[in-house]
């Protein structure tokens, strides 16, 4: 069967943690990663419906990326994969490395990573208004059942205590390299962000019964 080359930077740290993780489990990366990404474009197609990053967006993101002085990484996936991800990235100006890179971040969701997002460490249906499957006892029927879906627990979680997907999920700025979406509000130096900080600044003198800085000057006017 034939096979396309695919590269995408993700940031060292997190691709050494990575590599070490999967060769502990005996994985290889590149038939792994191929069999992830063709099953997750339909969540992130879903959950990015109608959207589709702004051009300042997409270099805020792609700079964020660049601070990390990330590696690169070149794996070889089915010609169908390697096609749904041109599509993607295409229909949402989608930044591949970061879409990459949240990937692995939500595969490896360590203990900070869970922490962070305030998500249980345990797979459990507690406060999802779900009914999770339980993990079989028989250790190879775990794995087959880890490998029908391997993001299962994290994206019901997320979905459960977000009210959105794990690829529209606000993390942290210092995870922007990780973005798949970010609206212009969010981007620095664009007249959404100076038009957001406006409104956030007049809601919070309004919450703190502050008279807005023009009143105050005009009453300091009256004074004189």
């Amino acid at each position: 069967m034939s096979k396309n080359a695919i590269s995408f930077k993700v940031p060292p740290k997190l691709w050494d943690a990575f590599k070490v993780q999967t060769d502990n489990l005996f994985l290889s990366r590149a038939p792994f990663l191929d069999y992830m990404v063709r099953r997750e474009l339909k969540y992130l197609r879903s959950e990015l419906d109608g959207l589709k990053l702004s051009l300042r967006a997409k270099r805020h993101i792609a700079g964020a990326m660049k601070r990390t002085a990330p590696v690169s990484v070149n794996i070889e996936v089915a010609p169908e994969t390697a096609e749904a991800l041109r599509e993607a990235t295409q229909a949402h100006n989608l930044v591949r490395d970061a879409f990459m890179t949240r990937l692995i971040l939500f595969l490896r969701s360590t203990d900070k990573f869970l922490d962070m997002l305030e998500l249980p460490r345990v797979a459990t249906s507690k406060g999802t208004g779900a009914l999770l499957e339980e993990m079989p006892s028989s250790p190879l029927a775990a794995m087959e059942a880890v490998r029908d879906d391997p993001l299962f627990y994290i994206r019901h979680q997320v979905e459960a205590c977000y009210e959105t997907g794990i690829y529209r999920i606000r993390l942290p700025r210092f995870l922007d390299c990780a973005a798949c979406y970010l609206p212009d509000q969010d981007i620095p130096g664009t007249a959404a962000h100076r038009r957001q900080q406006k409104e956030d600044a007049e809601f919070l003198a309004m919450l703190s019964f502050e008279t807005p800085p023009k009143a105050a000057h005009k009453t300091r006017g009256a004074r004189k």
